[in-house]
């Protein structure tokens, strides 16, 4: 007999709601998925080619705050240029930072298209922890458990020992591959769609319950949903839930408890734990994401986005590095953010200003960070520096405007 609770698949009943539970969630679901699929349809399409790059170190920096091991992101930026802090705490929290942009990167690359049947295998979850732990050194793999003993981190592989979680102690170690598989069981026969949309986030608790690994659970799953809803089309690389759990963490957190009850009596459900708080927590966690394509949506717009690059101009003038900068270049920049490159002397006519003028403009738009181009006299692109966004995308990731200012 197991001294663990939890030992049996059953007890992680229902991993899904029932079916005319399922069905009251479909509403919602459905806006989310209308709602992400009308964000890539804006206008702006270079902009958003940036901005998938751009927005990956503030994905990563979300995700971590929530396990508050989080650092900076003036660091995360250093830390992409290989330039790690001299403390040993802060550059673990840079190779952490740097092995989620490239775990993220990597996932979204090899699962392009959601396949129930393979995305919820229990070796796809371990090829996300694998791939996000192989890059850390064996010190950041090595941590002192409760007890005072000496434990290390195994890229990929299932504990070996028992945790606990708050008030939440996971499922005995030993039967973690039994309930990874039915896991995956109560998943892979999910069709794109609302259905997928909710089977991802319900199994996104799910996961966290099971806590399958002795460390990174929370980061795994999180990539783990976040592929997910790339591959089903919704993030096109524009928004992630990380901003918004870790906006919410609190909430996140309680609706994460709540849902690791047992059963709360006979209108709870038929399974093991609380149907209504797996409810809750989906409702939740879909709500986090709308809030997140409406933000972006706003971000996306080309009037808004023109007007933002006219302030920047106009405020970036008050200094003395860049007197120069004249508001009349917010309109060729919102151009750059519609096609890959644009030949300089169209650039500086598209200003209306005098050649001179425009010459000194284009230097000091240079020295701005917000255009680069590919050799001395070619052609310019647009560029987002992270010091720029507290102008381009304000509120956006209000941390990184306090950090770089």
């Amino acid at each position: 007999m197991s001294k663990y609770h939890y030992h049996s698949p059953h007890q992680m009943h229902p991993l899904l709601p029932s079916g005319a539970k399922v069905d009251a969630l479909r509403p919602l679901a459905a806006q989310l998925i209308s709602r992400a699929k009308d964000l890539p349809a804006q206008g702006l399409p270079q902009l958003r080619s940036l901005l998938r790059e751009t927005l990956r170190p503030m994905n990563s920096f979300y995700t971590n705050k929530i396990e508050s091991q989080h650092t900076t992101p003036l660091l995360i930026a250093q830390a992409m240029n290989r330039d790690f802090s001299m403390q040993p705490d802060e550059a673990r929290k840079q190779r952490v930072a740097i092995a989620h942009i490239e775990t993220e990167r990597s996932g979204e690359l090899h699962y392009p298209i959601f396949d129930a049947a393979t995305f919820f295998k229990p070796e796809i979850v371990q090829a996300i922890h694998a791939h996000l732990h192989a890059q850390l050194t064996l010190d950041d793999l090595t941590q002192i458990s409760d007890e005072g003993i000496q434990q290390i981190v195994h890229p990929g592989e299932w504990r070996e020992a028992g945790v606990k979680v708050g008030q939440h102690i996971p499922p005995d170690p030993a039967t973690v591959p039994l309930f990874m598989e039915a896991w995956c069981q109560a998943y892979e026969r999910s069709a794109a769609g609302e259905n997928a949309l909710i089977a991802l986030i319900a199994a996104h608790h799910r996961l966290t319950w099971i806590h399958p690994f002795l460390d990174g659970n929370g980061r795994t799953a999180r990539l783990h949903t976040h592929m997910g809803l790339h591959a089903l089309g919704l993030t096109q690389g524009l928004w992630s839930p990380m901003r918004g759990l870790a906006r919410a963490q609190d909430k996140y957190y309680e609706h994460l408890i709540k849902a690791d009850r047992d059963r709360q009596g006979d209108y709870d459900g038929r399974g093991v734990l609380t149907e209504k708080g797996l409810i809750a927590f989906i409702e939740f966690f879909m709500t986090v994401c709308l809030d997140q394509i409406a933000f972006m949506s706003d971000m996306l717009e080309i009037g808004n986005f023109e007007a933002r690059l006219a302030q920047m101009l106009a405020a970036e003038s008050t200094r003395d590095a860049t007197k120069a900068l004249k508001v009349e270049a917010a309109a060729p920049l919102a151009y750059l953010a519609m096609i890959p490159s644009l030949e300089r002397t169209k650039f500086k006519g598209m200003m209306g200003l005098s050649s001179r003028t425009a010459d000194r403009v284009l230097v000091d738009l240079f020295k701005l960070g917000i255009v680069m181009s590919k050799s001395p006299k070619g052609p310019v692109e647009l560029a987002l520096p992270m010091a720029q966004f507290k102008y381009l995308f304000p509120r956006l990731w209000p941390e990184a405007e306090v950090s770089l200012d």
